[in-house]
């Protein structure tokens, strides 16, 4: 973090932490009162599902949470074309409808995609997991190439039953823009030098990708009308600013009160400013509703993640409305303790700046 000389830049620090961190956690963007508030816990509904009970008294173990955000993998719920099984959903919604507990809806397509949409002839792009915090580092993988109709075809199909389904639930507040993802929820595809290639090899992929974003964009939308469509902003091949600028502004020029975008790449390490997503951030904060999710788990020694006070500093530059905490993290009442003291200190003005 740069040394903070002129009082005027402390002065005004002190008061962006006072506004972004007093209780609850929000600061109101220009579009409206935002969805999503506080500390959120990511949670994969395969676990969940296995063990309600001993999920809901995590959850009920801490009350430093605001929410939680449901993950599915796309190839959980459907594995037949047109048949779903939302009942680990189910099971895991249950319990937070019992708690009274917001949630997020997410469901991952990428290398959770259902074998059947390769079976009836997707095109798709092979690949490998290049990174090595993975339990499955070094596999073959693969994922539907995004702006393949039968792949679309499936994938919309989905969405609309989930919207069937879930968004007439209340506790339902968000749901995550997937579309065109590697292994996550995030705008991640796959980039080696190799895979560039064969990315290039499909032609204009820019502009069709911003295709793809502004269609789904418009079904998320469409099939949750009173929930957050929340993007997770990261690198995408080789795009230009440009193209995360047109994904965003298409969200905002048509649903202003609910297109969120989130950083996923949160740090306590150093300072945030300078990449990609964390920029993005700063540049539409006062445009857009945004949030974080920390990059890795304070609970595992900090080499990745860094300190609970850089990382709650760098959502405070940002004005940010939420932070996801890893599952470990979530589901710690100590951490999420420390995480809450720490913004106390802040709003205080006790720690050191």
């Amino acid at each position: 973090m740069r040394a903070l000389t002129s009082p005027h830049t402390v002065y005004a620090l002190l008061s962006a932490l006072a506004l972004a961190f007093s209780a609850p956690m929000l600061l109101l963007a220009a579009s409206g009162p935002p969805l999503r508030t506080g500390l959120w816990v990511t949670q994969k509904v395969s676990e969940s599902a296995a063990d309600p009970s001993a999920f809901e008294a995590k959850i009920r173990e801490n009350p430093q949470l605001s929410g939680v955000c449901v993950t599915a993998g796309w190839n959980e719920i459907e594995k037949e074309a047109g048949k779903l099984d939302f009942s680990s959903i189910d099971k895991t919604v249950a319990v937070l409808r019992r708690i009274g507990m917001k949630y997020e809806l997410g469901v991952k397509p990428g290398v959770d995609t259902p074998a059947f949409v390769y079976q009836q002839g997707a095109q798709s792009l092979e690949s490998h997991v290049r990174n090595p915090h993975r339990p499955n580092f070094g596999a073959a993988v693969r994922i539907p190439v995004p702006w393949d109709p039968k792949y679309q075809e499936n994938f919309s199909r989905m969405i609309a039953r989930l919207g069937e389904r879930y968004s007439s639930d209340p506790l339902c507040v968000s749901v995550v823009l997937t579309c065109a993802n590697f292994m996550s929820k995030e705008m991640h595809l796959p980039k080696t030098p190799e895979d560039r290639a064969k990315w290039s090899a499909t032609g204009d992929y820019g502009g069709k990708l911003l295709g793809v974003y502004k269609k789904y964009t418009d079904e998320w939308a469409k099939a949750f009308p009173k929930q957050q469509v929340t993007l997770h902003l990261s690198q995408v091949l080789d795009l230009p600013l440009s193209f995360f600028e047109g994904v965003i502004d298409y969200g905002l020029s048509k649903y202003p009160e609910r297109f969120t975008i989130q950083n996923c790449q949160l740090t306590g390490r150093r300072e945030d400013t300078g990449t990609l997503s964390y920029d993005l951030i700063q540049k539409y904060q006062d445009r857009a509703h945004h949030g974080f999710q920390s990059v890795a788990g304070f609970g595992h020694g900090g080499e990745r993640m860094g300190s609970i006070e850089m990382a709650v500093l760098n959502v405070v530059h940002a004005q940010g409305e939420y932070w996801e905490l890893w599952h470990g993290d979530g589901m710690n009442p100590q951490t999420s303790a420390t995480i809450e003291r720490a913004r106390l200190q802040r709003v205080q003005g006790k720690a050191c700046l």
